[in-house]
């Protein structure tokens, strides 16, 4: 009689795991799908083609390029970048800026290699960056202003940070004020 009431007790167990496992991948199929629609429209609306489509999903558009590149210095792996920015969700709303709301508080970053960078704060590492910068930030010249579109699996990925939450394409309005070489 127990065992019988254990093979029961397993069987109906595995069932609901399994239809909770569906459910899971369902809706986790749903907010990728979901995502992927916002930043489509998002591009469309604002003229981003794929001719600005960086690696790993992440568009690249210039909105100030300064004249002279050849004299501007270029960003490169090794170098630190002060930069101004400010991030925002698709539909507009603000999440973090370093100019807004009277801060103009400039950030430097450490550009490591194409998909890491550290925050440096009174010259120590202070943190690091969203993997979507460092490909944006190596395309950039001192002088430079881009906007970058991130998808979230090169932002903040499925489970968010803070006020943003998970599978959220990040838009990111960025100012390259100075490039310091190879320090």
């Amino acid at each position: 009689m127990i065992r019988k009431y254990i093979l029961y007790l397993f069987a109906f167990s595995s069932i609901v795991f399994f239809s909770a496992s569906c459910d899971d991948n369902e809706t986790y199929q749903t907010r990728i799908e979901d995502e992927r629609n916002d930043r489509k429209r998002y591009l469309n609306e604002h003229g981003i083609t794929k001719e600005h489509l960086l690696d790993e999903g992440i568009y690249y558009q210039e909105l100030y390029v300064p004249t002279d590149t050849t004299e501007s210095k270029k960003v490169e792996a090794g170098d630190h970048v002060v930069v101004y920015y400010t991030g925002y969700f698709l539909d507009g709303l603000v999440f973090d800026s370093n100019v807004l709301y009277g801060k103009f508080e400039p950030m430097t970053v450490h550009i490591q290699d194409n998909y890491n960078a550290q925050i440096i704060r009174q010259g120590v590492a202070a943190g690091s960056v969203i993997r979507g910068w460092p490909p944006a930030l190596l395309e950039m010249h001192e002088g430079t202003k881009a906007r970058i579109v991130v998808p979230s699996n090169m932002g903040y990925g499925y489970y968010g940070n803070g006020n943003i939450p998970g599978y959220t394409t990040l838009v990111f309005e960025i100012e390259v004020e100075e490039v310091r070489k190879g320090i």
